[in-house]
């Protein structure tokens, strides 16, 4: 079964679920649907699709749908070609959604190149003159894939659309480096490009503070503002690392010391006389002394070193990287 016939039978099968489909109590409102061919030989491939679609818009979103024939016909025109320039033309659809009675318009088409489907729609308010949505696809595989991917892009066409928002950020101090969902956007103070509406990842970071990190909620059409005091881009202060690893290095340095004294003074006396000796052994005892006085002073400064560690963590090592709720 060729591609046509294959959508032919799609379409049957849609204009059945169709006349399924119960009709809403109420008013619907009432829309017009079209896709044309680029070419000629694609004429009958539109029409079939425009079936499908017509449908897939009647069932899944309630709509009354403006006769097929009567839409070409109100468009007036005699060809493919020209009806493919009327659709493409805001103000030719308006005159026919006038004559039809409706408001919106799906207006489209469809080709094929090579082993690729290739179609658009649009989502054309004819009361406004403007396109409220547009969708493209370039569908690979058979008739299936095609189906499908046209059903998604209605659906697509009308879902609501969110507008997006923007956040602006000020600092004490200026100048402070901006990044939102991990991309740099500039120094503060800063205007956001245009930015989905949702949550969002905010961080600020300044030469010699704590940088500042946030997860922000941008809401549709607003713009976001945040001001950062001192208090959020706290200092963090440059002694510190100073300090520990100086204390640690002279720790190392005073237990190296002991350990070498130590080793020293545990060495057998020596001498040729007695008097020597005693003089050798007296001295390794000062090599014991001098060695305990080392490793007392290297706990002493590795206790000094722990502390400034512990107490001075943040300035020393970073804050840790989270993104905190913003109230």
């Amino acid at each position: 079964m060729n591609a046509r016939r294959q959508i032919s039978v799609a379409a049957a099968l849609a204009a059945l679920v169709l006349t399924a489909v119960p009709r809403p109590a109420r008013a619907a409102e009432k829309i017009a649907v079209l896709v044309l061919g680029t070419s000629e030989k694609d004429a009958e491939l539109a029409d079939n699709l425009t079936e499908v679609l017509i449908a897939y818009v009647a069932q899944h979103g309630g709509f009354e749908i403006a006769g097929k024939e009567e839409f070409r016909a109100r468009l007036g025109v005699e060809n493919e070609r020209r009806a493919q320039d009327c659709l493409d033309d805001i103000s030719c659809l308006g005159r026919a959604g006038v004559s039809l009675g409706v408001r919106r318009i799906v207006a489209g088409s469809v080709g094929t190149r090579g082993k690729q489907f290739r179609f658009n729609l649009n989502l054309d308010n004819v009361e406004d003159g403007k396109v409220e949505s547009r969708v493209f696809r370039l569908v690979e595989g058979g008739v299936e894939d095609l189906i499908k991917a046209v059903q998604e892009a209605s659906g697509e066409l009308f879902r609501p659309h969110v507008d997006p928002g923007k956040i602006q950020v000020a600092s004490q101090p200026d100048g402070a480096r901006v990044s939102i969902d991990n991309a740099y956007l500039g120094v503060t103070p800063l205007i956001s490009g245009t930015l989905l509406a949702g949550k969002h990842n905010v961080r600020v970071e300044a030469d010699g503070h704590f940088p500042w990190a946030s997860r922000v909620e941008v809401l549709p059409g607003q713009e976001l503002q945040i001001r950062l005091t001192p208090d959020n881009l706290p200092r963090r202060r440059t002694w510190p690392p100073t300090a520990a690893y100086g204390s640690a290095a002279l720790a190392v340095a005073a237990f190296a010391a002991g350990g070498f004294l130590g080793e020293l003074s545990q060495l057998q006396p020596n001498g040729n006389t007695r008097q020597l000796a005693m003089n050798d052994l007296d001295q390794k005892r000062n090599f014991a002394l001098a060695a305990n006085i080392s490793f007392g002073t290297g706990v002493v400064f590795g206790a000094i070193s722990l502390y400034y560690f512990i107490r001075y963590h943040d300035d020393i090592f970073g804050r840790a990287e989270r993104y905190d709720e913003a109230p």
